[in-house]
């Protein structure tokens, strides 16, 4: 007599194909992904905002409406200035052919003087080689670069406002809907569990949620300061476009390592090439673009961030790596924080790992008892498990 499979592994076993199909889905409809994650970000981080309300007294749908004004007033400051920054984005497009000859007249001085200093002529040849390659290339791009950016940028206008509009209303309604999105989900999850994975994911949203606000925050405030530092340097050097490097030192300080390096770049060209006195300004630029870099590094972020995620610098490193080996760039922005979760995950389900290890009384010595380093860090494990499972 043959034996049926047991409802349960049906059960689960549907459960999987269910996940896969919904894997493939979203990976059909992966285009339209982007605006509803950045509007459950932002929902994400204005939850505990909502929570308070909600414990002053306001009901859910008055704390949104209340949040939400607020967002507004916010957006349209922020249209007038990124208004602002598109005109003068599009006059940079515009002037990319006259910027070109000048790189190119700069080149062409230094081939001048490589041709005249002491190098072998080996070195001399793949140099100039290397020169004429750019030079060509450039010259085939340019010219049809600018049109094709100003092209972008008038058609992109009206992608952006729709994703704007789009964006307002899935914030409000994932507002609006997360407590209830928060109870079905955790209605799925088997009633002896429920408790635990409350738990942990009060945990994790905590630490995401203060890494979410603290990142806008910080970034926000390095390209405000920014921005000031480069209408200062367009009154004195008439430097250009200071509200596009602004912009760009905004939305680029989130990338460790990447972002400051493209911010130091694109401010220290820009000012060689826009204003009346290059070597200046291209100095003051970066000098400001540095100085304000430490200022939100050691200045703000440790106030906002606080203790950060609680990861060991080392552990970040290796989190900063993973992400960019397997997403690039922006695999960076989401490395961090998704090894801070597993590290909270890791401590919920062994709480020894964040005890403290016993350290041995200072008074001991060599002659009350044999040096032994692998008897000693067992000695000061079992401690450590010790308290955790005490609770302390």
């Amino acid at each position: 007599m043959t034996k049926t499979l047991d409802s349960v592994i049906l059960r689960y076993a549907g459960f999987g194909l269910l996940f896969l199909a919904l894997l493939v889905l979203l990976y059909l409809v992966r285009g339209a992904l982007p605006v509803f994650l950045v509007g459950g970000l932002i929902a994400y981080a204005l939850e505990p905002v909502l929570q308070k309300l909600e414990k002053r007294g306001r009901s859910r749908k008055s704390a949104v409406g209340f949040v939400f004004a607020i967002s507004v007033l916010i957006g349209l400051i922020f249209l007038s200035t990124l208004a602002a920054a598109f005109q003068q984005g599009l006059a940079l497009a515009a002037n990319i052919p006259t910027y070109n000859r000048q790189a190119v007249q700069i080149v062409e001085n230094n081939r001048k003087r490589l041709d005249n200093s002491k190098l072998p002529k080996a070195i001399k040849a793949s140099i100039n080689d290397a020169i004429d390659n750019g030079l060509t290339s450039a010259g085939k791009q340019v010219p049809e670069l600018a049109p094709r950016i100003a092209a972008a940028g008038a058609a992109g206008v009206g992608t952006f406002l729709l994703n704007l509009f789009l964006l307002n209303l899935i914030t409000v309604g994932l507002m609006l809907e997360a407590q209830s999105i928060r109870g079905r989900i955790l209605m799925l999850i088997p009633a002896p569990y429920r408790r635990d994975m409350t738990e942990l994911s009060q945990s994790i949203n905590e630490l995401l949620g203060r890494y979410v606000r603290g990142q806008l925050i910080v970034c926000g405030t390095y390209g405000a300061l920014c921005t000031v530092a480069f209408e200062i340097l367009s009154r004195v050097y008439n430097l250009q476009y200071p509200l596009v490097l602004g912009a760009l030192a905004a939305t680029l300080y989130i990338l460790p390592y990447f972002g400051p390096f493209i911010i130091f770049t694109s401010a220290g060209l820009t000012a060689y090439f826009t204003s009346n006195q290059p070597i200046p300004c291209t100095v003051a630029a970066l000098a400001s673009c540095l100085i304000l870099n430490l200022i939100v590094d050691y200045g703000v972020a440790p106030r906002v961030l606080g203790k950060g995620v609680g990861l060991h610098p080392l552990m970040v490193i290796f989190a900063l790596l993973c992400g960019l080996q397997l997403a690039g760039p922006l695999g960076t922005v989401v490395a961090v924080p998704i090894f801070a979760s597993l590290r909270v995950i890791a401590i919920y389900l062994f709480p020894q790992l964040a005890a403290p290890l016993v350290l041995e009384s200072p008074q001991a010595t060599s002659l009350d008892k044999p040096h032994d380093a692998v008897s000693e860090m067992t000695q000061r494990v079992a401690g450590a498990e010790a308290k955790a499972e005490a609770g302390v």
